[in-house]
Formats: structure tokens, sequence, C-alpha cells
């Protein structure tokens, strides 16, 4: 383990809100990007702000319309790999 509790080997993912601050209600470490974003879908729909029947565009849309995601770094650090509010950004789950 490096001295900020992130494994050595692996890196972390977490969800990030719309100011790129950890996100309010999903603030964990995931251990791969698709449960962070299979977290945040989920959140979307438990909050009505997605329809859980949506075709996946639009899940995608609304994923990268409401959350960002980040990526641990080996010094320990956050890396950006999407802002929440930027839709012109490739799959992430493909």
């Amino acid at each position: 383990m490096l001295h900020s509790g992130f494994p050595a080997a692996g890196r972390l993912y977490r969800l990030t809100d719309a100011r790129g601050l950890p996100h309010p209600v999903l603030d964990e470490p995931f251990e791969s990007r698709e449960q962070a974003l299979d977290a945040a879908l989920e959140w979307l729909c438990q909050q009505g702000l997605l329809d859980p029947h949506a075709d996946p565009h639009e899940q995608e849309r609304q994923l990268a319309l409401q959350v960002g995601l980040e990526m641990s770094t080996p010094s320990g650090d956050w890396r950006t790999l999407r802002h929440a509010g930027f839709t012109g950004w490739r799959s992430l789950t493909a």
C-alpha cells in the first residue's frame, strides 16, 4: 500500500460532482470504473434523474451530465478522466 491508502498495484476510481469535488453522496473508492459508473447510474435512477428503461445512449448522456470520474495515481493523487456536465466524451462503458 502507498501512504495514501491506495493499493500499489491497482487503481481506484471515484465519482465527482459538477464542481470537480468528490460526489456528495457517492464519495467512496471503487475498484473499477465499471463499478463506479454502475453506482452512479443506480443513484441517478433512485433520484428520478434517469429513466431506468432509457436506451444506453440516453443513460450515458445523463451520466455525463450529472457525474464526473477520477482515477487514483501511483502517487496517491486523483486524475480526472471526465468532468461532470461534459457530454462530448467517448464512452467509458464500451
